[in-house]
């Protein structure tokens, strides 16, 4: 009796292998000619509960998105980002640093009066880690925080006039920015 337990059991961990090395290897490939690659909107009719492998190692890398979106609509486009999104990208690891809309220079002017421009800079564990998040449902599973993903991207995207990705890998500097005013305070030399 006690043979054939360990003989399962072998058996069992040798398939279990098996199938963690084939889940284990997401995809690599690059967007053609800095064409974003939209997410996988198909993942609903193939994808359900998901159960994660531990982190893989990697080379961390920073994504640049870029998008010119319709004239006053940044609120909207950050507000679908925070709320339907960020929470989601999150979860599969990625990890949000911030999203800017363009700004005039003190004494400038807009870059145009047609549309806004938007900035959002995220932290990826890899290439194939970003290259996985196409197929979010993948890794998050296909639950209402899905829903609410799909939604928000949709919303971004009637905002959206145009849209590119920049990668980036390399180290982050290790004093964050510090802005340290004069107080205004009036000093006289003393005798």
């Amino acid at each position: 009796m006690r043979l054939k337990l360990v003989a399962a059991c072998i058996a069992l961990s040798g398939c279990m292998a098996a199938c963690t090395t084939a889940i284990a290897q997401p995809p690599t490939q690059l967007p053609p000619n800095n064409n974003p690659i939209q997410m996988n909107r198909d993942g609903p009719q193939t994808r359900g509960p998901v159960r994660n492998l531990s982190p893989l190692a990697g080379q961390e890398i920073t994504t640049i998105r870029y998008w010119k979106i319709r004239k006053g609509t940044f609120p909207q486009f950050l507000k679908a980002s925070q709320e339907g999104i960020w929470p989601y990208f999150e979860k599969i690891g990625a990890r949000i640093v911030g999203m800017w809309q363009v700004i005039p220079p003190p004494d400038g002017k807009e870059a145009s009066p047609d549309y806004d421009e938007v900035y959002l800079t995220t932290r990826y564990a890899s290439i194939e880690h970003w290259a996985a998040t196409r197929d979010a449902a993948a890794m998050g599973g296909d639950g209402p925080d899905y829903a609410a993903l799909q939604a928000a991207l949709a919303v971004r995207q009637s905002l959206t006039i145009e849209t590119k990705v920049t990668f980036l890998q390399g180290v982050v500097g290790p004093l964050p920015p510090v802005f340290m005013p004069g107080t205004g305070e009036t000093f006289a030399k003393t005798p």
